[in-house]
């Protein structure tokens, strides 16, 4: 039988202290990960009073823990995963070949050691190697291979993998994932479960509710003070006089306007009917009409129009 060679990464090594009453004592700790280089890995983690003996340990505990990983063509995922343990996450993007393996730490060890030769890896959570090293063996094997998935739904293999040439842009500024973070409710009480201040601090104007500190340079001249006001007026407004049949009406039947005289801006602004700011005038067609007008006007609308018209009145519009 032919003999399988493996061989082993160290990923860290971490050395602990204990503080006793004659002094310090150090212990060191190993992890290690084992593989075939052909879909098997194993991880391992131990403790000894030297490094070499904790590596050792742990290579031994990682090759009595071999699990089996099922690879795509013997160098990449079957399909995207993402996996959580504990505070480690991490993100496994299958990729097309040629890519290589962009991952570091723990990660690339592990994908080294398996036989993996095209993936795209990133850890989004705890930076801790274990946590890491974790996650990403737990998100190894949750791949399906197609040929489990074809067993398990009862078809082909060829049905399963229809759509597997389909790749996408990998890139690691692309690797978006349905993450939500709410805004902090800071200074809201005991109620807002951030406790009594929540980051507003204890003292000072800005622990006060109800204050905004804008634009403060150290006491020179704000820059919203040098810059010239324009107010809340819009400079491309038209200044234009708006006047409904209504009105002319209710200030012909008190004879504020004489009859016979021709309704338009000088004449209106004469009898203070509209203010003298005003350069243009518009008649609108709300209300009715009894009496005959001529109207000397800018704009009018449609239904003012044929309201004068009908009464025998008449509409002239000033270019």
């Amino acid at each position: 039988m032919e003999k399988v060679e493996f061989k082993d990464k160290l990923v860290s090594v971490n050395r602990i202290t204990k503080v006793v009453k004659g002094g310090r004592r150090f212990t060191f700790s190993a992890l290690v990960v084992v593989g075939n280089y052909a879909g098997s890995v194993g991880v391992g983690y131990a403790k000894a009073k030297q490094v070499p003996d904790a590596i050792k340990k742990a290579t031994n505990s990682a090759k009595n823990n071999l699990i089996k990983i099922p690879l795509r063509e013997g160098r990449t995922l079957h399909h995207d995963v993402v996996a959580k343990d504990g505070a480690g996450k991490v993100l496994l993007r299958a990729a097309p070949s040629g890519t290589g393996i962009i991952a570091g730490g723990a990660i690339r060890a592990t994908c080294e050691v398996v036989g993996i030769k095209d993936i795209v890896a990133k850890s989004m959570g705890s930076s801790n190697p274990i946590n890491v090293l974790r996650a990403c063996i737990k998100g190894l094997r949750s791949q399906n291979s197609p040929k489990n998935l074809a067993n398990i739904r009862g078809k082909k293999i060829a049905d399963v993998t229809k759509k597997a040439n389909i790749w996408f842009n990998m890139k690691l500024n692309t690797l978006i994932t349905n993450r939500t973070r709410y805004k902090k409710r800071l200074g809201r009480g005991i109620g807002s479960s951030k406790g009594k201040t929540s980051g507003r601090g204890h003292k000072g104007q800005k622990s006060r509710s109800g204050v905004a500190i804008k634009s403060f340079e150290g006491g020179q001249m704000p820059l919203y003070r040098r810059l010239p006001k324009r107010g809340f007026r819009s400079f491309k407004k038209k200044n234009i006089a708006l006047i409904n049949l209504s009105k002319l009406q209710e200030n012909f039947t008190q004879k504020k306007i004489l009859p016979n005289t021709k309704i338009n801006l000088q004449n209106l602004q004469k009898t203070k009917l509209i203010n003298s700011k005003y350069k243009k005038l518009k008649l609108l067609g709300s209300g009715e009409i009894k009496d005959k007008f001529e109207v000397e006007v800018n704009f009018i609308s449609k239904s003012a129009k044929e309201k004068i018209e009908k009464t025998g009145g008449k509409v002239t519009l000033i270019k």
